[in-house]
C-alpha cells in the first residue's frame, strides 16, 4: 500500500464516510431555494434531506431548517408540528431546547403573545441551563413588565430563585432580581442583592460582576455611605490591576469605576490631591475608552480650582497631544496658555460646564 494511500485511509476513517449523496443533494437545493426566497420549497427539500440523512444528528438539523423555512412560507401548522416532534424527541438537550424555544417564536410571530409567552415559561423550566434561556428569560420579564409592571416581574424572579439557582440560568435570575429592586427604588435592598450576585458569581467567570459591583457602589452614594462605594470600585479595579500577571480581561465598567472614584474623592471627600491621582489613572489604565478625555480634563479643573494654575497643564497636554479629536482639545488653551490654540472653537455648553471666559 502506498503512503498516499494510507493516508487517505486514515483521513477517512478520522473524518468519517461522507455524507449519502441524496442527503447532499437535497441539502443543497434547500438552500438554492431558500436564497430565492421560496422557503415552503426549501423545507420540503429539508424534509427530504432529513429522510435520506444516515445519522439522527443530521436528520433533525434538517427537520429543524425545514421548520424555520415553513415559518418562513407562513405554514404556522406544519412549523409547528416539526418543532413538537424535535422538541420531544431531539438527541441531545441542547437541541431539544432549541426546538422547545422555537415554538415560542413561532406562535410571538404568529401574534398570541400570551401562548407565546406561556411556551417561553416552559421551555425556561425545561431547559435553564440552554444558552438560549437567558434570552428568553429577559423576554418573559419583558412581558410581565408590560401586563403586571415590575412587581410581577420581581415576583416571578423571587419564585424561581430556588428552583433555578444552580442552573446556568442563576446568575441572569440573582441580577435581573437586583435590578427589579433597583428600578423599583428599594435601594437598600438593591445594594444587598448586588453585592450577592458579585460574591457568588465572582470574576472571571460571573458575567454580570463587574456591573454588580459599580451598581452596589451607585446604590451605597445614594444611601449616603460614599466610603463603602470606595471599596466596592476598589475592589472592582482590583482585578484589573492584576491583569499583567493574571491575563485578566478587561471588564466595560473599568474605566467607569475609575472615573467614578475621581469625582467621589473630588466631590464628597474633598480631596483634590487623590483626585487628580485617581483622574489620572483613567488615561493611564484604559487610554482606548471614551471617558480618557473626560478624566483628564476633569484632571485639569481640579487642579485650577486647587490654586494649581501650571498643574493644569500636564493632563491638558496629554489631551492635545494623545487625544487631539476630544471635544475638549479645543478648550485646552483656556485652561493653559502656553498651549498652542486650537482652530476649532470651544464648545460653548463646555465653556459653561467648567467656568470658562
Amino acid at each position: 500500500m502506498t503512503r498516499r494511500r494510507l493516508l487517505w485511509l486514515l483521513l477517512a476513517a478520522a473524518c468519517g464516510s461522507p455524507a449519502p449523496a441524496a442527503y447532499t443533494r437535497e441539502n443543497e437545493a434547500a438552500q438554492r431555494a431558500r436564497q430565492r426566497g421560496q422557503h415552503a420549497e426549501a423545507a420540503a427539500h429539508y424534509e427530504r434531506a432529513a429522510g435520506a440523512a444516515k445519522n439522527a444528528r443530521d436528520a433533525e438539523e434538517s427537520r429543524y431548517r425545514a421548520a424555520d423555512s415553513y415559518a418562513r412560507a407562513g405554514d404556522s401548522t406544519r412549523a409547528e408540528a416539526l418543532l413538537r416532534v424535535l422538541a420531544a424527541q431531539g438527541p441531545d438537550a441542547e437541541r431539544r431546547a432549541r426546538a422547545d424555544f422555537a415554538l415560542a417564536d413561532l406562535w410571538q410571530q404568529a401574534g398570541a403573545p400570551e401562548r407565546a409567552d406561556a411556551q417561553r415559561l416552559a421551555a425556561l423550566r425545561r431547559h435553564p441551563s440552554s444558552g438560549l434561556a437567558r434570552k428568553a428569560l429577559e423576554e418573559h420579564l419583558g412581558y410581565l413588565r408590560e401586563h403586571g409592571g415590575g412587581a410581577q416581574a420581581l415576583a416571578y424572579l423571587q419564585s424561581e430563585a430556588v428552583a433555578l439557582s444552580n442552573s446556568e440560568l442563576g446568575e441572569t435570575l440573582a441580577y435581573r432580581t437586583a435590578r427589579e429592586l433597583d428600578e423599583a427604588g428599594r435601594l437598600a435592598e438593591a445594594r444587598d442583592a448586588y453585592l450577592s450576585c458579585a460574591q457568588r458569581f465572582p470574576y472571571p467567570r460571573g458575567v454580570y460582576w463587574d456591573d454588580a459591583l459599580f451598581r452596589a457602589a451607585q446604590k451605597e452614594l445614594e444611601l449616603g455611605a460614599p466610603a463603602r462605594a470606595v471599596e466596592h470600585l476598589q475592589r472592582l479595579l482590583a482585578e484589573q490591576e492584576s491583569a499583567v500577571f493574571t491575563g485578566s480581561y478587561e471588564r466595560a465598567r473599568y474605566a467607569e469605576a475609575q472615573l467614578e472614584l475621581g469625582r467621589i474623592y473630588r466631590d464628597l471627600f474633598h480631596d483634590p490631591a487623590r483626585a487628580r491621582r485617581e483622574l489620572r489613572k483613567v488615561w493611564q489604565n484604559h487610554a482606548t475608552s471614551t471617558l480618557a478625555d473626560d478624566a483628564l480634563f476633569q484632571e485639569a479643573l481640579v487642579a485650577r480650582d486647587s490654586g494649581d494654575a501650571a498643574g493644569s497643564c500636564a493632563p491638558l497636554s496629554i489631551l492635545v497631544s494623545k487625544l487631539p479629536q476630544s471635544r475638549f482639545a479645543p478648550c485646552a488653551h483656556l485652561l493653559c496658555p502656553s498651549l498652542p490654540a486650537s482652530p476649532q472653537p470651544c464648545h460653548d455648553y463646555v465653556k459653561r460646564a467648567a467656568g470658562l471666559p
